[in-house]
């Protein structure tokens, strides 16, 4: 089995807004508009020889406070793994605002997507 757990941005959702603050803050990171639908595993577990492939997917809303959406944020490939930690720093100032402003209420609703890719060996 191959699984991806994945928040999904949405036109105006949080994922989406932060995305394209991260974007803003590291213009080299291309990580973001996902789907949360990997088709490229099905290909490379064929390669691999699974066979009787089966996929399936499913939505949720994930609670998040205010500080753990920044956490998961700050932990992420586009902004603790790349920015300068002074870039962080800025970057999670600007999040908090936002986050102040456009979704004050708390716990967060982040929609994420479950996605699987099961296979028999042959």
């Amino acid at each position: 089995m191959i699984a991806h757990f994945d928040w999904i941005p949405l036109p105006g959702n949080v994922a989406d807004l932060t995305e394209k603050l991260i974007e803003k803050h590291n213009p080299k990171w291309k990580l973001g508009g996902s789907l949360g639908i990997h088709p490229r595993c099905l290909a490379d577990m064929a390669l691999s020889g699974f066979r009787r492939l089966e996929t399936f997917s499913f939505d949720l809303d994930v609670a998040y406070s205010h500080e753990a959406w920044r956490g998961r944020i700050r932990a992420s490939a586009g902004v603790g793994a790349s920015l300068s930690p002074e870039g962080v720093i800025v970057f999670d100032r600007e999040l908090q605002a936002l986050l102040a402003e456009k979704f004050p209420q708390e716990p967060l609703a982040v929609l994420h997507r479950v996605f699987a890719a099961i296979g028999k060996a042959a």
